[in-house]
């Protein structure tokens, strides 16, 4: 199976933005450049939205949990318009 990205289904990358000063690291350093400390990343960024999120979803999830929103939305709109 594949994982994809939280946010929009799509694929994702490693995020190399630091848990203590959320300041992205641009060097092979595990040096945070905002307090000069050890600098731990984690979590991925979306390749479409770029949006931060902390674990993948299998594209099955994914789908199963946009699907499921729909179906929702609608139940929604029938209630407020009676449609």
């Amino acid at each position: 199976m594949s994982e994809v990205s939280t946010c929009c289904g799509c694929s994702f990358e490693n995020s190399f933005i630091t848990d203590c000063c959320t300041i992205e690291v641009y060097t092979d350093t595990d040096v945070c450049p905002g307090c000069n400390e050890h600098a731990d990343t984690s979590g991925y960024i979306c390749n479409e939205c770029e949006n931060w999120f902390e674990y993948p979803e299998e594209l099955s999830e994914y789908n199963a949990r946009m699907k499921e929103n729909h179906y929702e939305e609608m139940a929604d709109a029938r209630r407020k318009y009676g449609e």
